[in-house]
């Protein structure tokens, strides 16, 4: 294909993705001001008719009024009550209508005072009527302040709705704009749609030229090709040896890093246990004998052996969940929580903490990993409990498809589902070693173990709400018995 009908066939494309795109943009601003006039149109006819329906109901009232006063049957306080009632509901529904349609609280402001001043004129006659008779209640009337306040309310109304009528008129005219300019897009759109179908049509007449011209050089090129692809494929089997010599080398690399963590960490042990030890020593025996920084230096130094010492422990045990082989038999899960729960019993109780579990099967796996997999996740879920609540762990399995998929629940603190992958490396914290004790390692051990057992495992979480855990297991064999809780502890129903 020729670089010519190739830069034609590129200006081509953009003018068919432009033209629909400047049409789409065009008819959407369009069309959103034609709704939005529309709209304003529709505001201020709906604001003249609440204007009209505001005074009709203060004519009711002042109906009702009149009638008794006259009579002094509580039968003509009907309609008064009525419009009483109704009224503040028509004010504030008119105020909205009013500043929707750009009119202030200072535009309203005699309007309001006229009819508060009228509501005190028809609320102190009805009063006077009924407290003190025909009499005081003409009084009241005979001071012409109701009629003057008629009279104020009528005026107000007329320049409001001559003021919006005005504006209805504009709105009305600026709709017809719209409209009509919504009409040209339209006809301007079919246009350009003639003119894309033309375009395409010429478009492929040239197409089917090039891609003749384009197929006849394709055959004469078959055999080069050939000759190319089969040096290609030389290529990519030579690289495919050298990757699979670089990842068997890699492979080794990392078996021996992993022995030397193994080793080093085991070889810190003795003389870490030693300075922890004698650090102990001074700190008892020169208690208070000492200054108070030296007392407080001692104990940083017995703080910090005591965090070294546990940070080495939870080091080996990464280094032998990458080391030590997988001995896989069913075991039933059942027992694999129970054991995890003891190891856990001090923090368990100190916390108040419940664990619930519920039908868990037999699974194929190490019993030994498995359980610190499992007193891993419930111990996070203890450990990092919300303030004031008492931790709240579920164990659960389900069949996924050739797998147990089991679910740890708990009522934490969570985390913000950006970590949920983070948390499972070498010693990511999300928190500082003050608030939460650890050394982020727990995790990257579960995940190790899992995936040892050809599992995955992950997490999803919710800040104040609380997180699961979620890994995969073979299957060995379905269990599974009724829920009952003991000591602190979900566990299945004793067999007969």
């Amino acid at each position: 294909m020729s670089r010519a009908f190739q830069k034609q066939a590129q200006r081509f494309i953009m003018g068919l993705g432009l033209l629909p795109v400047l049409l789409a943009w065009v008819s959407f601003r369009t069309s959103s001001q034609h709704v939005a006039s529309v709209e304003a149109t529709l505001s201020a006819d709906e604001f003249i008719r609440k204007l009209d329906e505001v005074l009709s109901t203060i004519q009711d009232a002042e109906t009702g009024q009149r009638g008794y006063v006259l009579t002094g049957d509580d039968l003509y306080l009907a309609p008064f009550t009525a419009a009483m009632a109704r009224l503040p509901q028509e004010v504030r529904e008119l105020d909205r209508l009013g500043e929707a349609n750009g009119l202030s609280a200072r535009d309203t402001k005699a309007l309001h005072d006229a009819i508060h001043g009228k509501l005190g004129e028809l609320n102190a006659t009805v009063e006077a009527r009924r407290t003190r008779g025909f009499e005081p209640a003409l009084a009241i009337i005979k001071t012409n302040r109701g009629q003057l306040y008629m009279t104020e309310i009528r005026s107000d109304i007329a320049e409001l709705k001559a003021r919006q009528t005005a504006a209805f008129a504009s709105k009305l005219e600026a709709q017809r704009r719209n409209q009509a300019q919504l009409e040209t897009v339209l006809v301007i759109g079919v246009a350009l749609a003639f003119l894309l179908v033309y375009l395409a049509y010429r478009f492929n007449t040239l197409y089917n030229q090039e891609r003749d011209l384009v197929e006849r050089q394709i055959r004469e090129l078959n055999d080069t090709l050939e000759i190319r692809v089969q040096e290609r494929t030389a290529e990519l089997e030579a690289q495919t040896r050298e990757l699979e010599k670089r990842t068997s080398e890699l492979q080794r690399s990392n078996a021996d890093l992993t022995q030397f963590a193994y080793v080093a960490s085991h070889d810190l042990q003795e003389p870490l246990r030693m300075v922890g030890s004698y650090m102990s020593l001074l700190a008892r025996r020169y208690e208070g004998k000492l200054d108070e920084t030296a007392d407080r230096y001692i104990q940083f130094a017995v703080e910090g052996a005591a965090r070294m010492q546990t940070l080495i422990n939870d080091l080996l045990l990464y280094s032998r969940a990458g080391t030590e082989e997988v001995e896989k038999r069913p075991v039933p899960a059942e027992r694999v929580l129970q054991a995890a729960v003891k190891n856990l019993d001090v923090p368990i109780n100190e916390n108040a903490a419940v664990v619930r579990y519920e039908n868990l099967p037999v699974v194929e796996a190490d019993e030994t990993k498995l359980i610190q997999v499992m007193q891993n996740l419930i111990g996070n879920g203890v450990k990092f409990r919300k303030p004031q609540v008492a931790p709240e762990i579920s164990v659960t399995a389900q069949r996924l498809n050739g797998d147990w998929l089991f679910t740890v629940a708990d009522n934490g603190i969570g985390f913000e589902p950006a970590y949920s992958d983070r948390i499972f490396k070498m010693f990511q914290r999300l928190h500082g070693v003050g608030k939460y004790s650890g050394n982020g390692i727990g995790l990257a051990i579960c995940r190790r173990i899992i995936e040892q057992h050809g599992g995955r495992i992950w997490a999803d979480s919710e800040p104040d709400v609380g997180s699961k855990f979620y890994f995969t297991l073979p299957v060995a064999r379905d269990a599974g018995e009724p829920l009952r809780t003991v000591n602190n502890i979900a566990e299945p129903a004793a067999r007969a």
